[in-house]
């Protein structure tokens, strides 16, 4: 068997120590014989016709099918994967972008939680922010509400005392339509601002729920006013949707 020593030993013989063309050779030599032997390591690859090959050199048209890494014993060091298809890439990828979108995402709702908990330091707390927003909403709809009364009885008043002169055969005056025109579009306008009542109501409901639920998972409290609470939204919003 072929001995790479062997021949760098006969080199030796042949040249003198101290020439230039001695160092050089060596250099040369030592490179080439010794790699193999520091190196000590096998490649293990499929070949173009799926056969498994163990070498001491990998050719780079089979590196994307992977391979094994073996030292002089057989064992395996190290193992390569096969490259990624084009498709596997984009998997992975988007599943790196979800991860990072993710991550945004939780970071948003840490700083979130963080900034409920010192508003609030329990589910509780919030109920009864929102009950006095639903008491405020609840007070100015009464308001409305008997204005729009109100109106109602000037308008019967105004109408029974036209109809009054139209049977003494009088004319009904100009003021007295245009007072009728106005006071029904006091009572437009009141209803108009009860439905906006009604946004409103459903806004800062939808909003406090949100709140109050994440409360609950963040401080595992439960909000146990909360219900009672529902009941009395409940109520308000089937006036303020008849009225």
């Amino acid at each position: 068997m072929f001995n790479p020593f062997q021949l760098y030993s006969s080199y030796l013989q042949i040249f003198k120590p101290r020439s230039i063309l001695y160092r050089t050779l060596s250099l040369v030599l030592l490179s080439v014989i010794t790699f193999p032997s520091f190196a000590g390591q096998f490649y293990r690859y499929e070949n173009e016709n799926n056969e498994i090959v163990l070498s001491q050199t990998l050719p780079a048209r089979y590196a994307h099918k992977g391979y094994d890494i073996l030292n002089e014993k057989g064992r395996i060091i190290k193992t390569i994967p096969p490259a990624l298809t084009p498709e596997e890439i984009k998997k992975r990828d988007d599943a790196l972008e979800m991860q990072r979108l993710a991550l945004i995402e939780k970071k948003k709702q840490d700083a979130a939680d963080e900034d409920l908990k010192q508003l609030y330091s329990k589910p509780n707390d919030a109920v009864r922010v929102l009950n006095r927003h639903v008491l405020d909403i609840q007070s100015v709809f009464e308001i409305k509400r008997s204005k729009i009364k109100s109106l109602e009885a000037q308008i019967m008043d105004e109408e029974s005392s036209a109809a009054e002169r139209q049977r003494r055969g009088l004319s009904v005056g100009e003021d007295a339509l245009e007072k009728l025109r106005s006071l029904k579009k006091d009572i437009a306008n009141t209803e108009t601002d009860i439905k906006e009542l009604y946004k409103k109501l459903d806004e800062i409901t939808k909003e406090f729920d949100i709140k109050i639920k994440r409360l609950e998972v963040i401080t595992e409290k439960q909000a146990t006013d909360y219900p009672e609470l529902k009941k009395l939204i409940e109520q308000l919003n089937q006036h303020l949707i008849n009225t």
